[in-house]
């Protein structure tokens, strides 16, 4: 089963604009500097095309591993530091894209997941004053993404017409790699 499922992905293109509504939208992204033990071959290259590659399917989609060591947190300028999301409220996970410049690795939280996601902004505060807060995500207790909130990014967020979709941006390939590697469940 395909991220499609959801009626949110058709192409790469689609993908382009699900990132607008998530944190691909955000002020200011950074990837996480300390990677040393994250790692994995990934499932093939980022792009159909790379050179002598051939028989490339693209991207792959798989069942998220609920126990995956993949962490979202809150953090506020007040010293709010809550759970935003984690592996057991994600259902799929697609990657890796790659597009100017940047690796994608696209995460599907559940129907619960995204009610659980809901809640956790608004009881921190964020959909009051999104610029006061930051979201890290970690992998293996390791940062891999930062996002600094703004009010659009929340306003998607927390938008009726969201379905879960997540877009994550990477700067290296290796990382969303691992992202993507970790979170897969390997059935």
């Amino acid at each position: 089963m395909d991220i499609s499922r959801r009626g949110v992905l058709g192409g790469l293109g689609a993908v382009c604009a699900v990132g607008a509504v998530g944190f691909a939208g955000a002020t200011q992204v950074t990837d996480g500097e300390a990677l040393d033990g994250v790692g994995g071959d990934g499932p093939g290259p980022a792009d159909g095309n790379a050179a002598g590659e051939s028989g490339d399917d693209g991207p792959s989609s798989a069942a998220v591993a609920p126990d995956a060591p993949f962490v979202a947190r809150l953090s506020g300028d007040d010293g709010t530091d809550t759970l935003l999301f984690d592996a057991s409220d994600l259902d799929r996970v697609k990657g890796v894209f790659s597009q100017d410049g940047e690796y994608l690795v696209q995460v599907v939280l559940s129907d619960a997941g995204v009610e659980s996601f809901r809640s956790r902004l608004e009881d921190a505060g964020a959909t009051d004053d999104p610029a006061a807060f930051v979201v890290s995500m970690s992998l293996d207790g390791t940062e891999v993404r930062r996002v600094e909130l703004n009010r659009e990014t929340v306003d998607e967020l927390t938008g009726s017409e969201w379905e879960g979709v997540l877009t994550l941006p990477f700067g290296e390939e290796s990382v969303a790699r691992s992202v993507y590697d970790r979170l897969a469940d390997g059935e």
